[in-house]
């Protein structure tokens, strides 16, 4: 928050200044007893979030092509890695994604493409994965495997 931190409190070059209240603090609602600034690199995530969802979304958009056959030629969106000297705008794209991730639900429809034991398929307050007290279990094992 060196940027911002100059601004709130002048800071330049070598001459510091007291930061009286934490960012933290800055951040909270006016509510809880802050003064409701957002938290610039969550606000910025948020936004690199959305592009993903566009890739995911729309995948024969011009950039999602790019991307696909720079970065995720033979795998999806989701599971895609940084690849080998990613630029800028991935490397940021990726770092939307894991906010993405945290929100996803996956639906089950057929269960073709659905892991019983991976994804995050059961909604009771957030969504999240089956728990199985079994030691051995198939990782592999797909809904569609359980549809009668």
């Amino acid at each position: 928050m060196s940027a911002m931190s100059a601004f709130w409190w002048n800071e330049s070059g070598d001459k510091k200044k007291i930061h009286w209240i934490a960012w933290d603090k800055l951040c909270e609602s006016k509510a809880n007893g802050g003064l409701g600034f957002r938290d610039v690199e969550d606000f910025n995530q948020a936004l690199l979030a959305k592009q993903a969802w566009k890739l995911m979304n729309e995948p024969n958009c011009l950039l999602a092509k790019i991307f696909k056959g720079r970065y995720y030629a033979k795998t999806s969106f989701l599971d895609a890695g940084k690849g080998y000297r990613p630029s800028y705008a991935w490397r940021s794209i990726v770092f939307g994604r894991e906010l993405l991730r945290k929100g996803l639900l996956k639906s089950i429809g057929k269960g073709l493409s659905s892991y019983v034991w991976v994804d995050k398929w059961i909604m009771d307050g957030e969504p999240r994965r089956p728990f199985s007290k079994q030691i051995l279990f198939d990782v592999n094992l797909k809904a569609l495997e359980l549809i009668d």
